[in-house]
């Protein structure tokens, strides 16, 4: 079982790889904690923020806070109804940013669906009962080398090591299946997904998300969407520069540079498009040298 060790929120301590980067985030994780320990002592063996937030690519409107809860046991309907009720209490005291994370057992961790049962886990404001929502290889390796850990063991010395083989073959995976079929429903101009890229925030999920993958497959690591971004400015023509640099300024939430959104979504489909091609390259040349 993990241990109990716990950061301490409230501290003043000095800044390094454990501290939360936003008070109100702080203040959110805080409280989920404070309350599931009155309601329910000794049930949390360890609880984990991951993703933007312990990477560094925090946006108080466009991050959730995504957690990683290893519980003592696996949860009855009682307890399930204890979680929901604090979930509801802190989304109630806060409006942004959303929890969003999963519940699993310390022998659990590290698992893929076709190894492990469905587990509880909290998305949208709701606490679902069974699932396997973030459950990849993607999150355990991002648990694992960014993890913040509020409650347990150092991410680092949880006892699950990532396959980065099964890693690079589910990303490859999900760029041909997810990927291929966003990109192609949002080529339909009419369509939902086809109006939806009119919009920045549309555009920065496409442009960066793929960009994420291309980063994966040449270094054999994970980051951010930013920093993915910034990563392709150094890598590709100077011809995909505008649009990359429009994902990372709505990232960031510096003004729009386009004046047509028209231009700005037929930017982003081709760039797609491009990164489709050079993602399968790179993900080919990776799973070759494994």
């Amino acid at each position: 079982m993990l241990n109990e060790k716990r950061y301490d929120l409230t501290c003043d301590a000095p800044a390094s790889s454990e501290m939360l980067p936003d008070s109100r985030v702080r203040s959110i994780v805080n409280d989920y904690i404070q309350q599931v320990e009155a309601a329910a002592p000794g049930l949390l063996a360890g609880f984990y923020i991951y993703g933007s937030i312990s990477m560094g690519d925090y946006s108080l409107e466009l991050s959730d806070i995504d957690f990683v809860a290893v519980t003592s046991e696996e949860l009855n309907s009682e307890q399930l109804a204890v979680l929901a009720e604090v979930h509801r209490t802190v989304a109630s005291r806060a409006r942004k940013p959303n929890m969003d994370g999963i519940y699993v057992t310390s022998g659990q961790l590290g698992k893929l669906p076709h190894e492990i049962p469905p587990f509880p886990y909290y998305h949208r404001n709701r606490l679902h009962e069974s699932g396997y929502f973030e459950c990849n290889s993607v999150t355990w390796a991002e648990l694992k080398e960014s993890g913040i850990r509020i409650v347990g063991l150092s991410p680092s010395m949880l006892e699950y090591e990532v396959d980065w083989n099964d890693l690079l073959l589910n990303m490859q995976d999900n760029l041909n299946s997810y990927w291929r079929n966003w990109m192609m429903q949002s080529a339909k101009l009419w369509s939902v997904k086809g109006m939806k890229l009119l919009s920045r925030g549309a555009a920065e999920w496409g442009v960066l998300g793929i960009s994420r993958l291309y980063y994966t497959f040449r270094e054999r690591a994970i980051t951010t969407k930013a920093a993915a971004g910034e990563y392709m400015l150094e890598h590709v023509d100077q011809r995909w520069h505008p649009i990359i640099q429009e994902a990372i300024h709505y990232r960031r939430g510096i003004p729009s540079s386009y004046q047509s959104i028209n231009k700005r979504r037929a930017d982003a489909l081709a760039y797609m498009l491009f990164m489709m091609e050079e993602c399968n390259r790179q993900a080919a040349e990776a799973l070759s040298n494994k």
